[in-house]
């Protein structure tokens, strides 16, 4: 692992970790950060709303959100942050994948898959506050090749 971008990004995260155990959740590991090199952090029952979570922390950090046994209150809580990249989902049913694949505001849902998976030939890109206007991809970048021109013409009669 290297370091994260800069000191106070790594002081954001750590800022984070702590006010999500301040909300009860549990700090599992969490070595001694030197500089802008912070090791992995693992923080369990970090409570969905925490700002560790609904915001983009790209950093070593693994929190664990528990909840509820039901793939609708799930959902509701996936898609409750601004952010809808990609997701990752496990299950052997497929009307799950599917209610999954449907019920997740996200640009990419993968099953059985990490987020993030993907062919060059797919298109990927987020929606919300993950989009940047534009989809990646070998197809969608070859959109951006031609000059489309529209033009009318007086066609006599």
């Amino acid at each position: 692992m290297g370091c994260v971008i800069h000191t106070e990004a790594v002081e954001l995260f750590e800022a984070r970790v702590y006010k999500a155990a301040d909300q009860g959740a549990e700090i599992l590991y969490h070595p001694d950060r030197h500089g802008a090199l912070l090791p992995p952090i693992v923080i369990d029952r970090v409570p969905h709303d925490s700002e560790l979570v609904m915001e983009e922390t790209f950093g070593p950090i693994v929190p664990t959100v528990r909840v509820p046994d039901s793939d609708a209150a799930v959902m509701v809580i996936s898609n409750g942050t601004a952010f809808g990249l990609s997701a990752g989902v496990r299950t052997n049913d497929l009307n799950r994948a599917i209610a999954y694949i449907n019920g997740l505001d996200v640009g990419t849902c993968n099953i059985w898959e990490q987020p993030g998976y993907r062919i060059e030939m797919s298109s990927f890109g987020g929606i919300k506050d993950s989009d940047n206007g534009v989809k990646e991809g070998v197809i969608e970048a070859m959109k951006f090749f031609p000059n489309v021109k529209t033009y009318p013409l007086p066609w006599p009669e």
